[in-house]
């Protein structure tokens, strides 16, 4: 009776200090006084439940491994905030803890110790024996509940907090861990590998060195996890920035009856380098820009807001397009470190004469339908990219648009996008559309393309970004 008192102790030492670490490490829902009482409610319980299924059978351990961490979890989730996957995996941690220091530090120690002292005459479970281990529990729990908590508890709640609580994908390991001790211990007393068997030490310190790897395996998964879900929480918050600086908001400008206008972009990433704008230079002028920053991702989405910014705020009423952009290019040379640059093409329409100023920094040509005729292209000759070289001079060029006609103007990810059989769309099959579609209005062609390009692309993915812009100009306007 007293073997089976203390080797039941023994292991309910354990689930102790597995509740220990989850009581430091979640967040509190009731008082402490109440906590004090549930757990010491929930550990007389468990001893009793652990006395008697050793009292049945000293050298099955299904209770004292599985069913003590099973009252730890449920605890657990009873007495802390949180998720209920964040407090699950806190206390299968804390159980998976106790169960690596009991075999590799408690156990070979008593294996070595105990004998070398004299205190396993017949038996490990003689008293003096069990009162040692007792002892080396007490010890190696201590050490390891102070090591938890100036190492390694901050550690947990930057992960808990990164991944937002939400921890249920790495409840699996950590439970298969748990049982995967409980399996080992039965197939060892099965085949009467005990303390005193000259196996027991080498199989515990080998299933131990391998749990520990499995443990550092699956805290390095969560890190990873807690590191991506912050990255990509982090490019949600940029993509939605982005999205905002760029006119959204349609029809634009509702109360003018001059013009019709519409735009879209479809980042390749969760962030772009294309933009487009379009704004009122003044009462009677309407600016248009589109854009196409070289690479991908937050870098060129950090200089596309750079770029815009400086286009809108150096475009003003009778300047010189090309003076503009000549500006513009210096500026961003200076603010270049990345080696960046941009193709950009900005119109100013003149609402009362239709003259259409533009000038274009190496960009594609646009698209005209001349009332309601096809499209063509626009063979215009593009300048030098923005910020591939200091003191560019930029020349501005001009045509007239009359009442219905419209300008479609894009970026390469349109024509250059790529089907499974790595064939590009092309300018021949975005004219095509184009033609079929000139009849409608610029949010009605911009639709009309996207379209057509997702039926040649299929599930081919998408490599670079594909924004469009569409003005139709309708006359009459006065200044």
């Amino acid at each position: 009776m007293i073997t089976v008192a203390l080797w039941s102790f023994a292991v309910f030492l354990a689930s102790v200090f597995a509740a220990v670490l989850a009581g430091i490490t979640l967040e509190p829902k009731y008082p402490g006084k109440i906590r004090a009482a549930v757990w010491t409610a929930a550990a007389l319980l468990a001893y009793a439940i652990a006395f008697l299924s050793y009292y049945i059978n000293l050298y099955n351990d299904l209770v004292g491994i599985l069913g003590l961490s099973a009252m730890v979890c449920m605890v657990a989730q009873l007495l802390y905030k949180g998720t209920w996957s964040t407090k699950l995996v806190v206390a299968l941690m804390g159980c998976l803890i106790g169960n690596v220091s009991t075999f590799m530090l408690c156990g070979t120690t008593d294996t070595l110790a105990g004998s070398a002292l004299g205190l396993i005459r017949e038996s490990p479970y003689d008293t003096p024996n069990l009162l040692f281990f007792i002892g080396i529990k007490l010890v190696v729990y201590t050490v390891g509940a102070i090591c938890y908590a100036k190492l390694l508890r901050k550690y947990i709640h930057n992960t808990i907090e990164s991944v937002e609580g939400k921890m249920a994908v790495f409840v699996p390991a950590l439970l298969v861990s748990v049982v995967g001790f409980y399996v080992i211990n039965l197939f060892s007393n099965s085949n009467g590998i005990y303390p005193d068997n000259k196996w027991f030490f080498p199989l515990y310190l080998t299933v131990c060195v391998m749990f520990l790897v499995e443990f550092w395996m699956i805290f390095y998964s969560i890190n990873q996890s807690a590191v991506a879900m912050k990255n990509a929480a982090e490019l949600n918050v940029a993509a939605n920035i982005q999205q905002s600086m760029l006119p959204c908001i349609f029809p634009a400008f509702p109360a003018r009856e001059e013009f019709s206008i519409y735009a879209t972009m479809n980042p390749a990433k969760e962030v772009g380098g294309d933009f487009y704008d379009f704004f009122m230079v003044d009462e009677g002028h309407l600016a248009m820009v589109i854009a196409d920053v070289s690479g991908k991702g937050v870098p060129a989405a950090l200089f596309m807001v750079i770029g815009k910014t400086l286009i809108k705020d150096h475009t003003q009423p009778g300047r010189d397009l090309g003076k503009v952009f000549t500006e513009v290019n210096n500026l961003l040379c200076e603010s270049n470190s990345e080696g960046l640059f941009i193709t950009a093409f900005e119109g100013v329409l003149d609402l009362a004469t239709g003259q259409f100023d533009f000038v274009n920094a190496g960009h594609e040509m646009p698209f005209i339908s001349r009332a309601g005729g096809d499209f063509e292209a626009h063979r215009i000759r593009p300048g030098f990219v923005l910020a591939g070289m200091e003191d560019m001079r930029y020349q501005a060029g001009s045509f007239t648009l009359e009442a219905g006609d419209k300008i479609f103007q894009y970026t390469d990810g349109v024509t250059e996008a790529t089907n499974a059989r790595n064939e590009l769309y092309g300018m021949e099959r975005l004219g095509e559309i184009l033609r079929k579609n000139r009849s409608q209005g610029p949010a009605g062609i911009l639709t009309a393309v996207k379209k057509d390009i997702d039926r040649f692309v299929g599930s081919a993915p998408q490599f670079d970004d594909i924004t469009m812009i569409c003005m139709e100009y309708k006359g009459g306007g006065k200044r």
